[in-house]
């Protein structure tokens, strides 16, 4: 049957319908994913330059080093993503960062995976190509070294294993959601913030606090804090670790991106506790 035909007949069969097919609601179209600015770019170039940010941002250079290329890191050093990455594919690359293990099943320690699961397809999918255009540099990964007994007490205590057990442990906590209005700050905040104060950002005692501590600042006590790690009034921090890390990582987010995590963050705050 040749297509105009069967347009005709289709076209028939139909025309019984057309009442119905009016009042039909329109087709709601699928809300977008919540991600960080520019994610959903079309262009391969952009995408590549969004992958790029958002490496700085997740903190990919504080572990494997500045060109990506391997750093000790405690006992543990981070691979050489420039050389390593070449054998995995895409899929495997993925399930490396969302999992916490080798496609061996070789589990990671000191991986943030835990975080990582939380990533969205378009981030990844950005991330993914800035780790394939990287030239290869420097020598192979060295093994990991034995673990010191400070290590050790903290794998028996449970507070350190592998990344695998926290992506376990983390699948379904996440911080509150306070809904669309603060969605790209949760987002946010989630996989970055949370690597450090939790997963519901609850803090960790002794080593960081309960970001409702964000509360306290005006929004451009907050842009100071993220882009030059400093504190209100000279203030110094209990850790240091906040002020490195808002310099190394925090200054790769848009101005609109501190805005939406700050407004989360001071949304949180204000929960009747």
């Amino acid at each position: 049957m040749c297509q105009r035909l069967l347009a005709m007949v289709l076209l028939a069969a139909t025309s019984g319908c057309d009442r119905k097919a009016a009042d039909a609601p329109a087709a709601v179209a699928a809300p977008t994913e919540v991600a960080f600015d520019g994610a959903n770019v079309k262009d391969a170039a952009a995408r590549l330059a969004h992958g790029k940010r958002i490496g700085w941002a997740l903190g990919c250079h504080g572990c494997h080093g500045k060109d990506l290329d391997g750093h000790r890191f405690y006992e543990a050093y981070a691979s050489n993503l420039t050389r390593d990455l070449a054998a995995y594919s895409d899929q495997q690359i993925e399930h490396v960062l969302r999992v916490g293990e080798r496609p061996s099943g070789k589990p990671l320690w000191g991986m943030p995976s835990e975080v990582f699961q939380h990533l969205s397809d378009a981030d990844m999918t950005a991330l993914i190509a800035d780790l394939r255009s990287l030239k290869p540099k420097g020598g192979p990964t060295q093994a990991m070294l034995p673990f010191e007994a400070e290590t050790k007490e903290l794998i028996a205590s449970g507070k350190f294993k592998p990344a695998a057990d926290f992506v376990k442990e983390w699948k379904d906590k996440r911080p509150v959601d306070l809904g669309p209005e603060y969605a790209q700050g949760r987002y946010i905040a989630s996989v970055t913030c949370a690597e450090c104060h939790g997963s519901e950002l609850q803090g960790d005692p002794g080593f960081t606090p309960d970001l409702i501590v964000a509360g306290a600042y005006s929004r451009d006590e907050f842009e100071t804090l993220l882009t030059e790690g400093k504190l209100p009034g000279g203030r110094k921090f209990k850790n240091p670790l906040m002020g490195e890390v808002a310099v190394s990582r925090f200054t790769h987010f848009t101005p609109h991106e501190r805005d939406a995590l700050y407004a989360y963050l001071k949304a949180r705050a204000e929960l009747p506790q």
